[in-house]
């Protein structure tokens, strides 16, 4: 006998963790299906955000790697750094953040099944039947449901049946260090982020420093609009310049490898994804959540999935939902945002030579405080810097017709 949920949310990740930690708060029937069997498998994911999302989705301290006030932007010549006088933000332990999530719902009622990966979906007139894989086994399990979650973040699986019906990509990759190193090395960076640009550090992309608990830093590289032939020569380069940062920038030799793990993007510029089709939901990187600039991928997953459940909840108490409002609501929200961080991340990562990089860094260092850079790392809004920038462009054009320097 097939044994029956409300929901079936296919993915751990934040997206999928915090829609069965909603949907079981409401009392709903839910099954969490988690491909690792454990969730600090596959833990790609430096997590560093602000502080708004600790308070936003009710996280406790013990997801938290480390807080972090300063940011610094590493180009091929010079370092920016912007010092922040308080707390600015945390990087969290995103294993420990995707388990708190499955904790959570499970205690409300949600059955989480570990080990197991998507195979197929059956539609019929009223549900869906689900086939997974047991992992260690290879033994096929089915399970059926009213709704399916897409939860699987870049590959999409259940959303759609094969590649070729999802809408146009854009590719990314990148690999990530988890390093022990000695208490001085960890103090110089354990307050801060340090960001990567440039040819000496980067490939068509940015790298990375982030502090996790004491002695423990993430260092990574990643390269953001690839073709997919090219996913193996990236991760070679990554690896590299991976490397590279820790022997030439942290200049470290002595330190324990923890873990190396890496992960891939795929994007569908001006967010053109499927966010409802068949009984089946899309949620976080399935609908494109993380965003191409770079930053705050965790929180937009999350938000995705909160919004959501807003309509799953609405199908489950009355047998229907408009699905595409759940869309038209995320892409008003989002797609100016989104679409502004596409042409900025092409020119910075793909078109920028090292000088024009410096350059702009500069200019942004000497006009724009933390806050404003961290208003445009992490929440996409610009208007701040853009208008910094037409101050700056009209005082030169003033004083060319004044004679007078602002």
């Amino acid at each position: 006998m097939t044994v029956e949920y409300d929901v079936v949310i296919i993915g751990g990740g934040p997206a999928g963790g915090q829609t069965a930690r909603n949907l079981s708060k409401k009392g709903y029937s839910v099954l969490l299906v988690e491909r690792y069997a454990s969730f600090q498998d596959n833990n790609f994911s430096s997590a560093g955000m602000t502080l708004a999302p600790l308070k936003e989705f009710n996280l406790p301290d013990n997801v938290i790697g480390s807080y972090w006030k300063d940011l610094s932007i590493q180009c091929s010549e010079k370092e920016y750094i912007w010092k922040g006088n308080e707390t600015k933000g945390a990087v969290l332990d995103f294993g420990r953040l995707r388990q708190f999530l499955a904790d959570e719902a499970q205690e409300k009622g949600a059955t989480v099944l570990m080990g197991h990966r998507y195979v197929k979906k059956e539609v019929l007139s009223n549900g869906v039947i689900v086939e997974l894989v047991d992992s260690e086994t290879s033994k096929n399990i089915q399970f059926k449901s009213k709704l399916v979650v897409d939860a699987t973040g870049p590959l999409r699986k259940v959303m759609y049946d094969s590649k070729n019906d999802q809408p146009e990509m854009v590719l990314g990759s990148g690999i990530e260090y988890q390093i022990e190193v000695n208490q001085e090395t960890y103090d110089q960076y354990k307050d801060r982020l340090v960001f990567f640009l440039g040819h000496k550090w980067a490939l068509k992309g940015y790298s990375w420093i982030f502090p996790m608990e004491n002695k423990v830093l993430k260092v990574g590289s990643g390269k953001i609009h690839i073709a997919s032939k090219d996913q193996e020569k990236t991760t070679k380069t990554t690896k590299k310049l991976t490397e590279k940062i820790i022997k030439e920038y942290i200049k470290t030799e002595n330190y324990k490898l923890l873990d190396v793990h890496g992960g891939t993007l795929r994007y569908s510029p001006s967010i053109q994804d499927t966010f409802y089709k068949d009984r089946v939901v899309a949620v976080g990187d399935a609908i494109s959540a993380v965003n191409p600039l770079g930053g705050e991928g965790i929180r937009y997953a999350m938000q995705s999935a909160e919004m959501a459940c807003e309509y799953i909840d609405q199908f489950l108490s009355n047998g229907s939902a408009d699905f595409q409002k759940y869309r038209k609501r995320w892409r008003k929200n989002n797609l100016l945002k989104w679409q502004i961080s596409e042409v900025s991340s092409k020119r910075m990562y793909s078109k920028y030579t090292d000088e024009q990089i410096e350059n702009r860094i500069r200019f942004f260092h000497q006009k724009t405080t933390i806050d404003d850079l961290i208003n445009t790392l992490f929440n996409f809004k610009f208007n701040k810097i853009v208008k910094r920038i037409f101050q700056v462009y009209w005082l030169k054009i003033k004083s060319l017709f004044t004679g007078k320097k602002f």
